[in-house]
């Protein structure tokens, strides 16, 4: 009986045609939202532009979602997140602070016409990126035989990950962030239980959901140990990932507004008063789960919104669409480039500093463009005594540095390092193995710092993850040349037969 295929082929014309006519879409309504923005007077101008950006961003991440092997890929999830950065919240921020013509940065009032030349910046970068990403992304002919993991191997790297996880700051700082990667392993293993279970767990839908529900409780306990935001709610991923594979629309629907209660009511609050509490680790991050401040904290927040709980959600609402609107962070910079003028690259001299190992330079300094750039807002006398790393976004750097030339090309050429380097080495398909679907996941994970954060720290990290990833794959074909699961399909190379 022949196999069934479900593939993508290299150099496909329709294929190819399709992501054409994509890229072209997205470019005119990308152009219409920034000629809205600079033309159109405010609010008006974020209003219309944000509006458009969001039917047109959600419509794509739906389409993008149909189109893709497993429902996620990182173009889609990338999308989803710009749809809500770039569409939803400067919508509800032009609609808050409209009337008031400026929007608080900090304690910085941005101009809403910067905010709106902030949100044009971000709209042309987006488009950019995704062309990059289509571009890069990875299309390879692939085959239904995905070979099982044994449980006691998901169970192995479950807990090798959680060490990982755990350990993460050291390993970041003896061997590299590339190689504290592996700290996604646990997600990885519970996404290869939803997508790929073992054999014990085909035969019980509630069993592989039992199991899932009990890993991303321990996943996201291993990630309260840090004050992380997104991280917490990246612990349930798999979750999620588990329903939209078996279309289960019902409870999608319902776990959307389920997690952002979750997220506005618990997480948000919990982890923001824990930070002002001061209660830091060695690391300098906050533990959550520290049990006399996390009572205190807990009670705290439990006495505000018995109080008055719609005047609560709403706080927790305003902060978290101030957070989410990247524009107001990039009109900021706009800003500033108003009164100093462009940096004309030198904004770019860390970046031959990071393309080191850690492994080679242990005094290496640890670079953070985000408490950079909180020091030049003035929050911090110096980046080195920052509490706080201020995205100033991907597109505002580049805009910072090179104006609108470097917005473009820049903006593709970190769309073409997602897609090329990063997701490039799981492939389309990454149930064939453990390290495949690490690489995927940590890709697909990657969009909140992608385009929210310093442009050159991702271009460089999306390059060594790549390298690492392909790396790994080398050395486990070396060590159990006997697996079926090594990543034989990339671009231009043929399906070889499976050995035993």
């Amino acid at each position: 009986m022949l196999e069934r295929i479900r593939s993508r082929r290299v150099g496909c014309p329709a294929v190819e045609r399709r992501d054409s006519e994509s890229i072209i879409r997205f470019g005119a309504v990308a152009a219409f939202c920034v000629g809205a923005d600079l033309l159109l007077p405010t609010p008006l101008s974020l209003e219309t532009a944000a509006l458009i950006y969001l039917c047109f961003s959600a419509w794509l991440s739906l389409a993008e979602g149909r189109r893709a092997t497993l429902i996620l890929s990182p173009v889609v999830c990338y999308q989803a997140w710009q749809t809500a950065t770039l569409g939803l919240a400067p919508l509800y921020i032009a609609f808050s602070y409209g009337a008031e013509d400026f929007v608080p940065f900090g304690n910085w009032p941005v101009p809403m016409s910067r905010v709106a030349y902030g949100h044009a910046i971000m709209t042309a970068g987006s488009w950019a990126f995704y062309a990059g990403m289509k571009h890069f992304q990875p299309r390879e002919l692939m085959g239904d035989r995905r070979p099982m993991t044994a449980s006691r191997t998901l169970l192995f790297s479950f807990a090798l990950g959680a060490a990982f996880l755990v350990l993460r700051e050291v390993v970041t700082q003896f061997a590299g962030s590339v190689v504290a990667q592996l700290s996604f392993l646990p997600l990885a293993v519970l996404c290869m239980v939803a997508l790929n279970p073992p054999k014990p767990l085909r035969k019980s839908e509630t069993a592989q959901g039992l199991v899932l529900l009990g890993g991303v409780a321990c996943v996201l306990f291993l990630n309260a140990r840090r004050d992380s935001k997104m991280e917490m709610m990246f612990s349930f991923v798999p979750l999620v990932w588990w329903l939209l594979q078996r279309r289960k629309i019902g409870m999608v629907l319902g776990a959307g507004p389920a997690l952002a209660a979750v997220y506005l009511i618990g997480i948000a609050p919990l982890v923001t008063a824990m930070r002002n509490s001061g209660a830091r680790t060695e690391t300098g991050s906050v533990a959550i789960i520290t049990p006399d401040v996390t009572d205190r904290a807990v009670q705290q927040l439990r006495e505000k919104y018995s109080s008055n709980p719609l005047d609560y959600v709403r706080q927790w609402t305003d902060m978290t669409m101030s957070r989410l609107c990247d524009p107001v962070a990039a009109g900021m910079v706009v800003w500033i480039t108003d009164q100093q003028g462009f940096l004309n690259g030198s904004g770019f001299d860390y970046v031959p500093m990071t393309l080191i190992p850690r492994a080679l330079w242990r005094d290496k300094p640890f670079i953070d463009r985000g408490r950079e750039f909180t020091a030049i807002l003035g929050w911090a006398a110096d980046a080195s005594v920052a509490t706080t790393s201020t995205g100033q976004t991907a597109a505002g750097e580049l805009f910072w540095n090179l104006g609108w030339p470097g917005v473009i090309a820049g903006m593709y050429a970190l769309g073409a390092a997602v897609a090329g380097f990063w997701w490039r080495s799981a492939g389309v398909d990454p149930r064939r193995g453990l390290l495949e679907m690490t690489a995927y996941v940590g890709a697909m994970l990657s969009f909140v710092l992608g385009s929210g954060a310093a442009a050159g720290p991702v271009f460089v990290g999306c390059i060594t993850a790549g390298l690492f990833f392909r790396v790994m794959f080398r050395l486990r074909q070396w060590l159990f040349p006997w697996k079926s699961t090594r990543h034989d399909l990339r671009v231009g190379r043929p399906q070889r037969p499976a050995i035993g």
